[in-house]
Formats: C-alpha cells, sequence, structure tokens
C-alpha cells in the first residue's frame, strides 16, 4: 500500500489515514501555535526560514561500537532513526529526566 515510501514516510501516511477530523484541528491548531502552519503566499520561504532556526549542529565523535549497535538495535524497535535517539537520551540526561537504576531502587 505504501510502496515507494520511506518507512517513516509510511508510518506518517498511517498517521493522517487513521485520525479524526477533530484530532486533525487539534494538530493544526497545535502546529499554528507552535509557528509551525504555513500557508499562503511566502510558506516555502517562511517554512525554509523555520527550519533553518532550527537546524542542528553536525558532530563526529567516536563512540563503543557495542553502544551504537545497541542505539540502533533500539531505535529500530521504537520506528525512529538512531541518530534521532541518541539526539533524545542527550537531551533527557541534560534535563535531568534520565534517571540511574539505582536511584529508582533508593526511592523506593
Amino acid at each position: 500500500m505504501y510502496k515507494g515510501l520511506t518507512k517513516r514516510d509510511a508510518r506518517i501516511a498511517k498517521h493522517y489515514e487513521n485520525i479524526t477530523e477533530s484530532e486533525a484541528d487539534a494538530e493544526h491548531k497545535w502546529a499554528e501555535a507552535n509557528g509551525l502552519s504555513f500557508s499562503g503566499p511566502g510558506a516555502l520561504s517562511k517554512a525554509i526560514a523555520t527550519v533553518k532556526e532550527r537546524r542542528k549542529q553536525m558532530v563526529s565523535m567516536r563512540l563503543d561500537l557495542e553502544n551504537i549497535e545497541g542505539m540502533k538495535a533500539r531505535a529500530k524497535v521504537e520506528g525512529i532513526p538512531y541518530q534521532t535517539l541518541i539526539n533524545s537520551v542527550l537531551h533527557k540526561f541534560l534535563n535531568g529526566e534520565l534517571v540511574s537504576k539505582d536511584s529508582l531502587k533508593t526511592a523506593v
């Protein structure tokens, strides 16, 4: 059914096929509220400018092979690119959202 689409694009297509009109309206309102809805004259320019503002920095680093393989395997299970997963883990760590198993044991 989604022949020729990447896995990501197929997942997005499935999402939009299966949402209700009210869910679609809610997503549109959220996009507008967060400056992510573009239409009318200059819409493409606005979208490009937004992407440039949210641009990410490319980095090169050496990581243990087992960690990379583990992230790739976990990302595959989650259905997301492994670099996105790595970025998410780093973000959660920096915001104090990641906790060790030991700290969970002592909290209980």
